[in-house]
């Protein structure tokens, strides 16, 4: 069954959240979590959005499909977040103690460090939005879009399969 769900076509259906279309419900739990990714501190908290969507519909294997995509999507993104934010203010503080030791190589190291593993978390926000309006795009024609690593195993968790 894995990789079979690609490309294919659902009929219309109704979300048990507030009795709306499908594609509604795929809507939120894509751009609830990439909204919410993109506010500082919410982005902790966005993979939430996705999870209550596919525990809400997971009888409607459509919905849960794309719900669980869209979890283990912001799941990634915020544990990468959590490490590189470790990082930066690692590497901030480096530079602070840096500047107090008067060795201004270890300043620029740790500032330039910060501001790349920052540039990197907002690269992956992009990649994070791509892919959601990729999937939102498939998920709205009722069709669906197998985000690369991602689809299987949301396709694993949804029907249950091993392979």
């Amino acid at each position: 069954m894995v990789g079979e769900m690609k490309g294919q076509r659902f009929q219309p259906s109704v979300s048990k959240i507030g009795g709306i279309d499908a594609k509604y419900a795929i809507l939120i739990a894509y751009f609830g979590a990439v909204v919410l990714g993109f506010i500082t501190g919410a982005q902790y908290v966005a993979w939430l959005v996705p999870l209550i969507v596919y525990f809400v519909d997971k009888e409607n294997k459509f919905i849960a499909f794309h719900a669980m995509q869209a979890f283990l999507l912001q799941l990634t993104a915020t544990i990468i977040y959590i490490v590189f934010g470790i990082i930066i203010a690692a590497s901030t503080l480096g530079a602070v103690a840096s500047i107090a030791s008067g060795n201004i190589y270890g300043w620029g190291a740790g500032w330039g460090a910060a501001v790349a593993f920052g540039i990197i978390m907002v690269i992956v926000g992009i990649i994070v939005l791509i892919f959601a309006i990729l999937a939102s795009i498939k998920g709205y024609a009722y069709e669906i879009y197998e985000i690369p690593i991602f689809g299987k195993q949301a396709e694993k968790i949804v029907f249950k399969t091993s392979g």
